[in-house]
């Protein structure tokens, strides 16, 4: 793996209605202020202090985010209204990078150290792409008024981040899936409907193991996809909904 990774950050999106009362008179989830802060500030400082990142590029609402972000990063592109089409944009950007660190620009309470644990474990495994995954007890004894969305697989009851490391390359080919991936991406069920009945099955038998799926997804799209077990679950609190806003301002201004 190269020595620093290019990050894009994904800053595209309206506010959900219930946060809207919290505007800073700009209808963008990156833009939503948190303390003296917009919340891809938190991101990006986060970003900027960790260990083997490079560039920091972002897609989202160009005029806006130069305007109030002049200098905080390497540049933005204008973002369309479909994730997807996003994600496509940022990776084409990228063609040629081996590794590309993708993260969503809603995940506040992420610090430089954390960032830093991620990559340096990714280091270690050989793969495509990485995705963090958090165990349900280290949610529940950190943050238990949270509500996350949880896969019950052999090896114990997880969650997923928001951030992920992979090959641009090897990620373009296959956008037919990841399509219907980030679609059914609050689902377990209709994830693993896309990779078969059987896996259902496993997974409603309490049978499925992460080697399993990290099998059949590289039978499937020729890449090898790693599950990256990781210890901080700030990773997987994105700022959904106003109880998600109204923790992270109370640890953010508690000085978390």
């Amino acid at each position: 793996m190269a020595e620093n990774v290019e990050v894009l950050i994904l800053a595209g999106g309206t506010l959900p209605e219930d946060l809207r009362k919290y505007s800073s008179g700009y209808d963008n989830r990156a833009l939503l202020k948190i303390g003296d802060k917009y919340m891809i500030e938190y991101v990006i400082d986060a970003l900027r202090g960790a260990p083997g990142v490079g560039g920091i590029h972002v897609i989202g609402m160009k005029e806006a985010l130069e305007k109030t972000l002049a200098g905080r990063m390497n540049e933005v592109l204008e973002a369309t209204d479909s994730m997807l089409d996003n994600l496509k944009i940022g990776v084409d950007k990228f063609e040629g990078v081996e590794r590309l660190l993708i993260c969503t620009c809603d995940i506040p309470l992420i610090d430089s150290a954390m960032v830093g644990r991620f990559l340096e474990t990714c280091k270690t495994i050989p793969g495509d792409l990485y995705y963090p995954i958090v165990e349900k007890n280290l949610n529940d004894k950190a943050y238990p008024e949270t509500k996350r969305t949880y896969a019950k697989l052999k090896e114990g009851v997880f969650t997923g981040g928001n951030i992920v490391l992979l090959n641009p390359a090897m990620f373009k080919k296959n956008w037919a899936y990841i399509e219907r991936a980030i679609a059914a991406r609050k689902s377990p069920l209709k994830l693993l409907s896309i990779i078969g009945f059987g896996f259902i099955i496993k997974f409603i038998m309490k049978s499925l193991t992460l080697p399993m799926l990290e099998a059949k997804v590289e039978q499937i799209l020729g890449i090898k996809a790693k599950a990256v077990q990781v210890q901080d679950p700030e990773i997987g609190i994105d700022v959904d909904k106003e109880s998600d806003f109204l923790l992270c301002k109370k640890m953010l201004e508690a000085g978390k």
